[in-house]
């Protein structure tokens, strides 16, 4: 039984581009979710709706962040690449900030995944 794929996105304020990535995840039935402020504590498989996790009893007291963000889950990597090529193929402004859910990650809420992956763009970057 394979998992249907899901993405959660995080402030795309652009929303004709918006637009067009949801068109394209619709088309390719990958689940949609788009993460607020108030859900960035909760775990993120909470938020892709993972058997056994529960939402953080914390409220976000103003831990948040205004990047875009993506997170996948479930993707093949054929899917992977053609999600990707689509945002070539239609000169969409790629995400900066993207990750795949993996064992660890799944436990982590959205601002430790935003605080990881901002780090680690800084550092593949500060050379460039």
């Amino acid at each position: 039984m394979s998992i249907q794929p899901a993405v959660l996105l995080y402030n795309f304020t652009d929303p004709d581009r918006l637009r067009l990535i949801r068109y394209y995840l619709n088309h390719h039935k990958v689940k949609v979710r788009i993460v607020t402020p108030p859900e960035f504590l909760h775990p993120l498989g909470y938020l892709f709706e993972i058997p056994g996790f529960r939402p953080s009893a914390q409220f976000n007291l103003g831990g948040n962040f205004s990047d875009e963000m993506l997170v996948l889950h479930g993707f093949s990597n054929e899917q992977m690449d053609a999600f990707l090529a689509f945002f070539r193929e239609k000169q969409i402004p790629s995400v900066a900030l993207k990750a795949m859910l993996t064992p660890v990650t799944q436990h982590w809420s959205s601002i430790q995944l935003h605080d990881e992956l901002t780090r680690e763009h800084k550092m593949m970057h500060k050379n460039k």
